[in-house]
């Protein structure tokens, strides 16, 4: 599957961040970044297959998006991811990885932490790691729709243009390297 095959969401509830990040994306014709609850958008775009938690390396997602996802799966899906990681990551995902898994109501969950446990993001490269992974992910498990949160910019206090600037070129070398191919 190519990158620029994949319906790819980008969500934000913050009128000045929707702004940066549609200004960052509107080159590229398969994204689409959307000023939406995250429950509200789940009700108009209900085809999404694959949705992305910026959690933290524990699985913990009673805060900011990931309590959205919460409301959206149940509250005991998280018991779920993280018991994932702990038979897979000892304890503890590291930062900028991602795994998928089988989520209620049809659709699959992509976690990708974007910090160990909820703080500031001090090397905010971390959100273009957390892209690629994201991407990496979802390609190798042929997703085809997907949504994914302004990585960093809730908890982690990324500048929303810096966020949205690391998260263009995550996308952007993919496509470049499956040019290439």
């Amino acid at each position: 599957m190519q990158l620029k095959d994949m319906n790819i969401f980008i969500i934000t509830n913050s009128d000045e961040s929707y702004l940066i990040f549609k200004m960052m994306f509107l080159m590229y014709k398969n994204v689409t970044v959307v000023n939406s609850d995250f429950l509200a958008f789940m009700d108009k775009y209900e085809n999404v297959e694959c949705i992305v938690s910026p959690a933290n390396s524990y699985g913990y997602m009673n805060g900011g998006f990931d309590a959205a996802i919460s409301d959206y799966f149940g509250w005991n899906f998280q018991e779920k991811v993280q018991q994932y990681i702990k038979d897979n990551y000892y304890g503890e995902q590291l930062v900028g990885s991602s795994f998928i898994i089988d989520a209620p109501k049809n659709k699959k969950l992509i976690h990708t932490p974007t910090m160990i446990e909820p703080s500031i993001i001090k090397d905010e490269t971390v959100v273009y790691t957390a892209m690629r992974s994201t991407l990496i992910c979802a390609l190798n498990n042929d997703i085809k729709s997907i949504v994914i949160p302004t990585f960093g910019t809730g908890t982690g206090d990324v500048n929303y243009q810096v966020a949205a600037n690391l998260m263009r070129k995550g996308l952007h070398q993919i496509l470049v390297a499956q040019n290439k191919n």
